[in-house]
């Protein structure tokens, strides 16, 4: 395809609001591993054109960049890693399984810097106020160089651990898609899967406020052990006491579920052991809830055969690194 055709495509997907077969069609397109030279390099060259001045324009431009955002795809980690420094806060988008950048208005200019988790994998980082956060499998933090704005925001798609500084003058904010989780000094989990119909807070010890994006006057105030969930599907949010120490040791291997669907516990399996999982979803849908804990050195088909062991008349089969469960 000519390189013109290419950054036409490219341009038009980001530009315009498309319909979703549209928006289907450019992610199957772009993920083929054909022209790939020419598509990083038509990526460059728009980014390169687009201003990096800030302007009444760049919120209402970088709302329609978040509306382009896949939650069906799994991300993939093959182009475009690199972050480019520009004066203007950018963020990452995932747009066709790939991680692409964006800017948008800010008070302050600031050098962000991004961390990105492959499946199978978790990274534990410092942050420039010395807070930790272990970032999960499949997820991306991206985060200021230095903290020199009245907040510490830092921007998270997918799943992590955070255990803030103390700063009562400078309270620290994870954005997510739907939620904000403010604190100031505590540990809690954040948990925004671009495929997930579910956003979460869970707090392990402090306190943390929590504001919705859509309803920006609506907040909610957790103690610990309290779990917060927004369901994207219908709006709602429910708040229910849990075990969050233990739910928060998946940054040691573990994996414990504590009312959860079969369709998260087969979404995390994917993302620890880097694996699909095919199930009948309308079979499992009848038990709504699961309590399982898997300790860290046990193998996919270990936590599979207990699985088959919870689930009545269940099976599977492994083809590589595709999973296969059945249900009668």
């Amino acid at each position: 395809m000519k390189s013109s055709h290419i950054k036409n495509n490219i341009s038009t997907f980001f530009e315009k609001d498309v319909s979703k077969n549209t928006q289907f069609l450019f992610r199957k397109w772009f993920r083929l591993e054909e022209d790939q030279n020419e598509k990083e390099k038509s990526m460059e060259e728009l980014w390169e054109s687009s201003p990096s001045v800030i302007s009444a324009q760049t919120l209402e431009d970088f709302s329609k960049i978040k509306a382009h955002i896949s939650d069906e795809t799994k991300p993939s980690y093959s182009l475009f890693r690199r972050i480019m420094n520009y004066a203007a806060v950018i963020a990452i988008v995932i747009a066709s399984s790939v991680y692409l950048t964006y800017q948008f208005a800010v008070s302050t200019q600031l050098e962000y810097a991004q961390l990105s988790v492959s499946y199978g994998e978790s990274k534990r980082i410092t942050l420039p106020d010395g807070s930790l956060v272990t970032v999960n499998a499949g997820s991306t933090l991206i985060y200021p160089k230095n903290f020199i704005a009245d907040t510490r925001t830092v921007f998270l798609t997918g799943e992590a651990n955070f255990s803030v500084a103390k700063n009562p003058n400078k309270p620290f904010i994870v954005k997510t898609k739907y939620l904000d989780v403010r604190a100031i000094g505590t540990k809690f989990n954040v948990q925004s899967y671009p495929n997930s119909n579910y956003t979460k807070a869970t707090l392990v010890e402090g306190s943390v406020k929590v504001n919705m994006e859509l309803e920006k006057s609506k907040s909610y105030i957790l103690k610990p052990n309290n779990q917060l969930t927004y369901s994207h599907l219908d709006n709602n949010i429910t708040i229910i006491d849990v075990d969050a120490a233990k739910l928060a040791s998946w940054e040691k291997g573990y994996l414990i579920f504590q009312a959860v669907t079969f369709d998260e516990i087969a979404r995390t399996l994917e993302r620890k052991y880097n694996i699909v999982i095919n199930y009948n979803g309308r079979k499992l849908s009848q038990q709504s809830s699961y309590y399982i804990k898997f300790n860290p050195d046990e193998s996919i088909e270990e936590v599979l055969d207990v699985l088959c062991m919870l689930i009545n008349e269940s099976s599977y089969k492994i083809e590589g690194s595709t999973v296969y469960f059945y249900t009668k």
